[in-house]
This record gives C-alpha cells, structure tokens and sequence, in this order.
C-alpha cells in the first residue's frame, strides 16, 4: 500500500512537470500591465452589450471550421499551434476551402525572430514574420508534426497558404464585447493567456484566480451568451457567459482539449493579448 502511494506520488510529480515545461517555454512571460482597468470597467461593458444582431451562441466547431485537437507534448510552441489553428479555420471560412490539416511543424522549425521553437515564441511576431517574409504554409500530411524542433526544411508542395496583411494584435482589456463581435463577425482569435493554474482544470467554467501573466497561447473558437444557470452542489451560481477555448495538450485535458473562460473580467489574461488574422 506505501509503495502503491510512492509511486502515485511520483506519478503526479511527473506530469505536473511535463505540464509546467510545456508552457514554462511556451510564451514569454510578461506583466499584466492593463489588470487595474479589468474589473469595473470590464463587467459594465458586458453588462451592457449591444449584440443584437449577433449569436447569443456561436461554435465554429458547428460550421466545421475547427480541427481536431492537438498535442505539443514537451515542445513550447502553444505559439505556433494557435496561429495554424486559426489558418486553418480562417482557410476554411474565407476561402470557402476544405478543412485542412496544416504544419505545426513547419512553423516550429522555420519561424525566426523571437521565435525558438519548442523553446518558445510569440503569437504576435510569428504574424509579423510571415507576414514579411511571404511564408508559404504547407500541409500537415507533407510536413508532420513531430513536437522536436528540427531544421527547417524545404518541400514540393500543392498547399501554399499564406497569411494576408491585415492581421492584428490588440488588447481588449475592458472591451470584451469586441472580442464577441470579432468572433462572430469575423471568426476564430489567437489569445495569450495565463495557464498556470490549469493542470486542474476538469471542467465547468473558470470564473476565478486566473491571471496575472502570458505564459500560454490558444485559440478562441467561440462563446455563450445564452444565460443558461449553472449549478455547483445543487447550488444555483447565476447566469455565466463564456469563451470555448481550445488547448493544444491532447483530448484528455479539460473537456475533451477544450474549456470554457467567463467572459468580462479578462480571466486568464485572455483579453490581454488577441490576434485576427486571414489567409489567401
């Protein structure tokens, strides 16, 4: 029984290390330097929505716009997962296109700058860089994901997607209704966010204690506005709307790679670092 228990201790031990090196080299860390203007400000504007016109719900999961779930194993580069994810919607929803695996991988090896690979990388540059340099983004099939940076590597390829330039990356601390608006409007966001206290997450939506750096990147593929009453312990907690937010950390975190953040109080920094993007 003692050594039954030793080794769950270790076993824990080990994946919150796996977990912690996955997003310790992820993102650059950074102050949250807009969290004064987060709490007053943020839920009078959700208050206040003016969103007639748009979903109360939307899930570009619904519209077929969203891949599978990812996994970036030991390999900090949420970066570059988020950014493809959202290529490969945007390529789906602009372009009226199939859905398309595209190379994580590709993105992993070849992007410069302030991006190192697996050693980590910023969801912003890595817009900046492709946008400089005219990258040609291939195919997952053609370039495979491995989760081990490699040398960059040239392929013959029919996929040759490349990001437009009216890319953006914008805080929207205390504007949130804009973000609602970009999703539905225009469709799935690039998000930093701070991911430090998700080795817990099992489920429901994260309404507390979650914030303060960037450490993480993901992609937002919808919300919920519809004001459905949530229960904890057969307690009613009020009508909560939320971000559906999807992780790159494998089908088994969270709701099936998925979460759900409260919208207004840009938990999680989610609001503090947001990217748009299209492709051609």
């Amino acid at each position: 029984m003692i050594a039954n228990v030793r080794i769950m201790k270790i076993l824990t031990l080990f994946l919150y290390t796996q977990f912690y090196f996955s997003i310790s080299n992820c993102f650059p860390n950074q102050n949250d330097d807009t969290k004064d203007f987060r709490s007053k400000r943020a839920i009078e504007a959700l208050n206040q929505l003016k969103l007639e016109n748009l979903p109360k719900k939307l899930d570009w999961r619904d519209y077929g716009a969203v891949t599978a779930i990812k996994n970036q194993k030991n390999c900090g580069a949420c970066w570059a997962f988020s950014t493809v994810e959202t290529m490969e919607s945007m390529k789906k929803i602009k372009l009226d296109d199939q859905l398309q695996e595209l190379s994580v991988q590709q993105v992993i090896d070849c992007a410069r700058g302030e991006n190192n690979g697996c050693e980590g990388g910023d969801t912003c540059t890595v817009l900046e860089w492709m946008d400089k340099t005219r990258f040609n983004l291939t195919s997952e099939n053609d370039y495979p994901l491995t989760d081990v940076q490699a040398t960059c590597k040239a392929v013959e390829s029919a996929t040759r997607l490349q990001l437009e330039k009216n890319f953006t990356c914008n805080s929207y601390v205390g504007d949130e209704e804009a973000m609602i608006k970009l999703l539905a409007d225009h469709g799935p966001l690039v998000a930093a966010v701070d991911a430090t206290t998700w080795q817990d997450y099992l489920g429901g939506i994260i309404q507390y204690h979650c914030g303060g750096i960037t450490n993480h990147a993901v992609q937002i593929v919808g919300y919920d506005l519809t004001g459905k009453k949530y229960q904890i312990f057969r307690l009613p907690v009020g009508e909560i709307p939320f971000y559906i937010v999807r992780n790159s950390w494998g089908s088994g975190f969270g709701l099936d790679g998925y979460l759900h953040i409260e919208i207004g109080k840009n938990l999680c920094e989610i609001a503090t670092r947001v990217s748009t993007l299209s492709v051609h």
